[in-house]
């Protein structure tokens, strides 16, 4: 009897190892159809994969060159101007809502970083302010320009900049472009002007 089960026993173990040899031959078989089926669509995918590459770098590339000509254009000076902004640029001291010219502008703070930030900056009865967004309250700059001068600024690291000096303060600005440079020069200018010829009297007064 012992030696029957025993017979018996290397019977059972071949038959087991042989249905395990069958059933890794039928998953790996059905693996291979389902892989094969997605050759076609895989080598499609490798095809976009390498476009997506390239059209990566092109990128990347154009984007270090934008860059490039942005610093370039805020630090150094080239041998001829850019500008940013071809459209005519004008300003009038007797606007029926009394501001004389409004824009953006960059903004050097008066802090220890002296860090620039984007404003929007009008003048408007006799007044240098900006807001951050247009509906915020605006910001006095300048409370009466009569008491300023303004003059372009060369020796900074920055192009197209500007500073409206008071007796109290000054403060530091910079242009989209030489064009909006002058305009707001001339802007400043010509409403110190006009508030001169409005009030010259209770001004010599005060």
């Amino acid at each position: 009897q012992i030696n029957v089960l025993q017979a018996k026993k290397k019977f059972e173990i071949l038959d087991a190892m042989l249905s395990f040899m069958h059933a890794q031959y039928t998953f790996f078989q059905q693996g291979y159809s389902l892989l094969h089926e997605l050759d076609p669509y895989m080598k499609k995918l490798a095809t976009e994969l390498d476009q997506l590459v390239i059209d990566s770098a092109v990128e990347k590339r154009e984007m270090e060159h934008k860059h490039a000509l942005i610093q370039q254009r805020s630090h150094f000076p080239p041998l001829q101007d850019f500008s940013y902004d071809d459209s005519k640029v004008e300003f009038n001291v007797d606007a029926p809502n009394g501001v004389v010219m409004e824009g953006y502008l960059f903004k050097r703070a008066s802090n220890a970083f002296k860090t620039w930030n984007r404003r929007w900056f009008s003048i408007q009865n006799s007044q240098l302010v900006y807001q951050k967004k247009l509906k915020d309250v605006l910001t006095v700059v300048v409370e009466d320009l009569r008491l300023c001068t303004v003059k372009p600024c060369e020796d900074i690291e920055r192009r197209f900049c500007f500073e409206v000096v008071s007796p109290t303060k000054s403060c530091m600005l910079q242009a989209d472009s030489e064009k909006l440079r002058q305009a707001w020069i001339q802007a400043v200018q010509a409403s110190i002007a006009s508030a001169y010829r409005e009030s010259p009297d209770s001004y010599y007064i005060e």
